[in-house]
């Protein structure tokens, strides 16, 4: 069973903060030295997720938007808002290589369908497949092809 502080990592846009790389510079010194490398503050990291810095992203330096709403609607995750999908959570071609923000809708619409425990299990994958895959009309981003 996957524990609560891994489900917990689940940020209320469907961004998984547990697959992120300021997360994931707790346990890696060279991906820390990268990421400040590229402007994030050393005193940032590593980051402990959405939830535990109150939308505080390292990232953007002060609250996030998203987080604000979510707090304001009393939701847990954006898709049990009667506005979702909100222009909050629409897609954007700007840095799609290299951001994630593309993946909130298709994440949200995974864990309100198959649950949090079934989502943190696939969303590596499903990481891969957007940011390695190659896409495939007709069938969607395989990651061999």
């Amino acid at each position: 069973m996957i524990a609560n502080e891994r489900i917990r990592l689940l940020a209320p846009c469907g961004i998984d903060c547990g697959t992120c790389e300021l997360y994931l510079s707790k346990d890696n010194e060279q991906l820390r030295a990268y990421l400040i490398s590229k402007g994030v503050p050393e005193e940032k990291l590593p980051c402990a997720g959405c939830r535990d810095i109150q939308g505080n992203c390292p990232v953007i330096g002060n609250q996030c938007e998203t987080y604000t709403c979510f707090i304001k609607k009393d939701a847990d995750y954006c898709f049990e808002c009667g506005d979702f999908p909100c222009s909050k959570l629409n897609p954007s071609s700007d840095r799609a290589d290299v951001l994630p923000h593309n993946l909130k809708v298709f994440n949200l619409c995974t864990i309100q369908r198959d649950g949090e425990e079934a989502f943190v299990k696939s969303s590596g994958d499903i990481k891969n497949r957007y940011f390695k895959g190659k896409m495939v009309i007709g069938s969607g981003p395989q990651t061999e092809v």
